[in-house]
């Protein structure tokens, strides 16, 4: 079955309330995670706010096929859901944002509920800006694409340029321009030992600087750069773009023609450096393929060919490299094989490279070839030692696969062109 084929069926059964509670239902069953990240309607990563997005995208290519009116049905559920002490882009108010603007696609929809949402956000963004303008040292979901401001920008960039307002816009890139803009060591945006969590605790336990495009610096510096694309930029931030893309250049790992990144660096000079010359995991969320697109963007946005060199070289030994050293044991997007393909495909388009293509063409076959008719939406997500999941959310579960499988939408078909990996950054 072809991966357009595949991405049709998923989202189909994605958009059916029925099928989607069913999945909610046996994803709190199967997952050893489900405590920890439930279903939450008006989420963008775990909700009915991302079924709305895959509706739009769906509808964008199928218009009349009444995706409009299903993705509004999964808006209005995500909307009544609404918490109002989440802002972030993820799973709060921002997330349901980004959904509204991409499902209205230019046309007058959603107006009062898009004035609702940017109305809610300007106290927001000012206090997270406001702490981070005093920052020496922060926790990742200060500034983040998940939880923090980035994310939120990421929805505010979305919106002025589909005519939304762009005050609060710049009070966040004048934030994120501050904090990326230090040169000393450590970074300002550097996470102190008493504020990391998980596995970056315990392998750095004296503080660290994050890489990653989804927790990291390279998220921020992706948004910047695309802001600076678009004309929208905060006193300072091409020089905040020029030296975070040098950290992050000379931070890399690997060998001239692999390229890699850790998960992080540590803040003690004196640590073991990490010098694995074995590729690392190629997710969007952390490793090569999210860290190349960020430099990507930054060397396109300040005409710094050495970082687009950089990017290219990186992907293209990506995409040389047999599947299965792509360390990816699920189909998902976040840390998965979904992430990796719409890199691949972005990256296809932007290099026009024949190799980049042909892995992009070979990983979407082989996660169409992952599709299951008795799985509730056409795909499970695969967790630690091989549980299978019926996720439904956009980014671990089938409605994320769906849109990797679908690709990067028409360029010309009308509609504003920012596309729903937007996201998670990519375009």
């Amino acid at each position: 079955m072809t991966a357009s084929a595949v991405a049709a069926i998923v989202a189909e059964r994605s958009a059916d309330p029925a099928r989607l509670d069913a999945a909610v239902a046996a994803a709190a069953r199967q997952s050893k995670y489900a405590d920890m990240l439930p279903w939450r309607p008006s989420s963008l990563s775990m909700g009915r706010a991302g079924i709305a997005l895959l509706c739009a995208e769906m509808d964008r290519r199928s218009p009349g096929q009444g995706w409009a009116e299903a993705g509004h049905r999964h808006l209005d559920a995500a909307v009544r859901a609404v918490d109002n002490w989440d802002h972030s882009l993820f799973s709060g108010v921002a997330g349901v944002g980004f959904a509204a603007v991409l499902l209205a696609g230019g046309r007058p929809r959603y107006t009062r509920l898009l004035d609702t949402v940017d109305t809610a956000l300007e106290p927001a963004v000012e206090r997270a800006a406001h702490r981070l303008d005093g920052a020496n040292g922060c926790g990742v979901r200060e500034f983040d694409l998940i939880s923090g401001l980035t994310g939120i920008g990421a929805y505010l960039l979305t919106r002025y340029q589909s005519g939304g307002p762009g005050t609060t816009l710049i009070r966040a890139l004048s934030a994120l321009t501050g904090l990326l803009a230090d040169g000393g060591h450590p970074r300002r945006w550097h996470t102190p030992a008493r504020l990391a969590t998980g596995s970056l605790r315990d392998v750095y336990p004296d503080g660290h600087h994050n890489c990653g495009l989804a927790h990291g610096v390279a998220g921020p510096l992706a948004l910047l750069s695309l802001a600076a694309l678009e004309g929208v930029e905060a006193p300072g931030t091409r020089a905040a773009i020029g030296v975070t893309a040098e950290w992050l250049a000379a931070a890399r790992t690997g060998t001239p023609r692999e390229p890699d990144w850790p998960d992080a660096v540590s803040l003690d000079p004196d640590a073991p450096t990490h010098d694995d010359r074995m590729p690392g995991r190629a997710a969007w969320c952390y490793g090569a393929p999210g860290v190349a697109r960020s430099l990507w963007l930054a060397g396109t946005a300040l005409d710094r060919p050495e970082w687009c060199d950089l990017a290219a070289t990186t992907i293209r030994a990506i995409a040389r490299r047999p599947p299965e050293t792509w360390w990816l044991a699920t189909p998902s997007f976040c840390h998965g094989r979904a992430g990796l393909l719409q890199i691949l495909h972005r990256f296809a388009a932007d290099l026009d490279d024949p190799t980049v293509a042909a892995a992009a063409g070979t990983l979407a076959a082989l996660v169409a070839a992952e599709y299951d008719t008795s799985a509730v939406l056409g795909v499970r997500s695969i967790e630690p030692e091989g549980v299978l999941v019926d996720h439904p959310g956009l980014l671990d579960g089938a409605p994320g696969v769906a849109l990797a499988l679908l690709g990067p939408p028409p360029a010309d078909d009308g509609r504003p062109p920012v596309g729903w990996d937007r996201m998670f950054l990519l375009s």
